[in-house]
C-alpha cells in the first residue's frame, strides 16, 4: 500500500447536484467473516476500501424518487445496466487487489458501475481517491487505535468519542458503524461509513471534511466486538 498522500479532488461532472459522499471502508475479518470472500483474500491491511457513493441527485429528489431506490440502483437509474470493469492503470489495479475485499463478484466493477460510471468520473481517479482516503484514515490515530483492537470488545459510544476527539468532528453522524453477526452470533464490526462534503475529500480525516448525514443508517449495538482474522 501506498503512503497516505494528498487526497486528489474527485468533481462530478454529470449529475453533480448531489450534497455528499459517503466513504464506506471495511473491516476486512468482519465483512470477510462466515465464508464471505475467497481463500485468496490478503490479510493485510484490516482497513479496507468498499467504495466512495455519492447521496441521491436534487433532479432524483424533486422527483420523489424514495432514497432506498437510489441506495439499490445507482447508476443504473441514470445509464443501462452494466457489470465490465473499466481500464485501470497497473498500480490502481495491484492497490485495488489489496485494499478490496475479494469476493464472488468484483467488488470494484461492482462499485464503478453502481456509483462510479454515471458522474463523468475518470475511473482511475475514482479508484485513487477512495484508496487515497482509505490510507489516510488507516494512518490517522483513530485507524491505528482500531488496528490495536483487533480481537477486542469495545464500546460503541467509546470508538465515536474517541473519533470526535482526534478529528474535531462534529456534523451529525459525520461516522457511522456497521456491524453483523460471526459464526457465533456475537455482533462484530464490519464497516465504517463516513459522510463527506465533495468539495473537502482532500481535507479528509480533519474536521472540515466531514457533511451530516440525514439517514441513520448505524445498527451497531453498545458493544461489540472488533475480530482478527485468526477468529
Amino acid at each position: 500500500m501506498s503512503g497516505p498522500g494528498s487526497a486528489p479532488a474527485l468533481v462530478a461532472t454529470r449529475h453533480a447536484d448531489f450534497d455528499h459522499d459517503t466513504l464506506a471502508l471495511t473491516w476486512q475479518p468482519g465483512f470477510c467473516g462466515q465464508g464471505q470472500c475467497l481463500a485468496d483474500q490478503p490479510h493485510a491491511p484490516l482497513i479496507g476500501l468498499h467504495g466512495l457513493w455519492a447521496s441521491e441527485t436534487h433532479d432524483l429528489i424533486a422527483a420523489h424518487m424514495p432514497v432506498q431506490d437510489w441506495w439499490k440502483r445507482g447508476c443504473d437509474v441514470y445509464l443501462p445496466p452494466a457489470d465490465a470493469m473499466p481500464p485501470l492503470s497497473l498500480d490502481t489495479a495491484r492497490r485495488l487487489d489489496a485494499a478490496t475485499a475479494h469476493v464472488a463478484h468484483s467488488l470494484p466493477a461492482h462499485e464503478w458501475n453502481k456509483h462510479g460510471r454515471c458522474f463523468g468520473y475518470d475511473a482511475d481517479h475514482f479508484f485513487v481517491a477512495g484508496l487515497t482516503l482509505r490510507d489516510r484514515f488507516a494512518a490517522s490515530p483513530t485507524g491505528q487505535a482500531l488496528e490495536q483492537d483487533a480481537g477486542r470488545v469495545i464500546g460503541h459510544d467509546d470508538l465515536l468519542a474517541l473519533f470526535a476527539r482526534n478529528t474535531g468532528a462534529t456534523a451529525t453522524r459525520a461516522l457511522q458503524l456497521r456491524c453483523g453477526r460471526d459464526s457465533m452470533g456475537r455482533p462484530v464490526l464490519e464497516q465504517l461509513w463516513f459522510t463527506l462534503r465533495p468539495d473537502a475529500l482532500d481535507r479528509f480525516p480533519a474536521a472540515a471534511s466531514y457533511a451530516p448525514s440525514p439517514d441513520l443508517q448505524d445498527n451497531c449495538p453498545a458493544s461489540f466486538r472488533v475480530p482478527g482474522w485468526a477468529e
